[in-house]
């Protein structure tokens, strides 16, 4: 583990993902980050948030795409997120229904149920669900050790270990590539949409559903959204989300505001409520009344895109 120095460890500076520019932008927050510690625990998905810790927050003066800058090196990264465990797993029902109901959704578009892929695939329990609607060749790439670890015993050997590129799998392979709530966290997007783009067959489409920054909630919140997070380096919007796949080659087919199935208690962990032990004590509330597993199938801020390759 490493104590954070902001001017020590975050000072790599990040380019727009749609301009390309360094700099030209204006400051939106400044970093969160003394007194806490650089480890698997920060890149780990689903904390109960606590104090926030972030890095500088910037808006890009051209095309309008939030981003973190500085940040950490690419290697620091990649070592933090396989290292990071899978702190989600009483997520899991309500992802899959989420995920499954918008990948029946989209279908349309879709040009058959040969080979899907997906970026970030965590235990594979989306490939689990793809199986399920018919999908012949389903495949996974995920960086973390203990999320393979964890995967069932008959999708663990359709995951990859390692960090997404189109050296992994063959050209023209996939009918259909997906990437859920992962999008936000990666230091080169275009490099990977262009990645996937070799790896799609003619006509076949990229799925994502990611955070909001326009959204009401994160309008209302600001920096005290639970978007605002060390993990996520960009952040989009309905106009830079498409941007970036129009600069990367594809045809973007829809945009949409997809809802998300959640129980009442994970909602509640995601509040900014201050001090953190009244929250820890309100939380033990929901739990004890037994409200915590209640589902909810509700927008809270997130957005959706499918695109094609030409």
């Amino acid at each position: 583990m490493t104590s954070f120095d902001y001017g020590d460890k975050a000072n790599v500076a990040t380019r727009c993902a749609i301009c390309g520019t360094l700099g030209n932008a204006q400051e939106l927050y400044p970093a969160k980050l003394a007194g806490e510690t650089l480890d698997e625990k920060a890149f780990s998905a689903r904390r109960f948030y606590g104090e926030k810790i972030h890095f500088r927050w910037v808006l890009c003066n051209t095309c309008g795409l939030m981003r973190s800058d500085p940040i950490i090196d690419p290697a620091t990264y990649d070592g933090l997120y396989e290292r990071s465990n899978l702190t989600y797993e009483s997520h899991i029902d309500n992802l899959t229904k989420t995920y499954g109901y918008y990948l029946h959704k989209i279908q349309k578009y879709i040009p058959s149920k040969g080979a899907i892929l997906e970026i970030g695939g965590g235990n594979g329990f989306f490939l689990e669900e793809a199986k399920r609607q018919g999908y012949a060749t389903v495949a996974g790439v995920e960086p973390s050790s203990d999320a393979i670890a964890k995967a069932r015993a008959d999708i663990k050997p359709f995951l990859t270990k390692g960090m997404f590129s189109k050296e992994l799998y063959p050209a023209n392979s996939f009918d259909c590539i997906c990437i859920f709530q992962t999008l936000d966290h990666l230091l080169d997007p275009s490099k990977v949409l262009q990645d996937a783009l070799v790896l799609l067959k003619p006509g076949g489409v990229f799925f994502a559903i990611n955070h909001n920054c326009k959204s009401l909630s994160a309008r209302i919140l600001g920096e005290k959204s639970p978007i605002i997070d060390i993990e996520h380096t960009y952040l989009y919007n309905a106009s830079t989300i498409r941007k970036l796949f129009e600069k990367n080659g594809y045809e973007v087919m829809k945009v949409f505001y997809p809802s998300s199935r959640h129980s009442f208690g994970y909602l509640f962990s995601l509040l900014p409520i201050k001090p953190v032990g009244l929250k820890s004590w309100l939380h033990k509330m929901i739990n004890t009344l037994g409200l915590s597993r209640i589902p909810l199938f509700i927008p809270i801020g997130n957005l959706g895109i499918v695109a094609r390759k030409k």
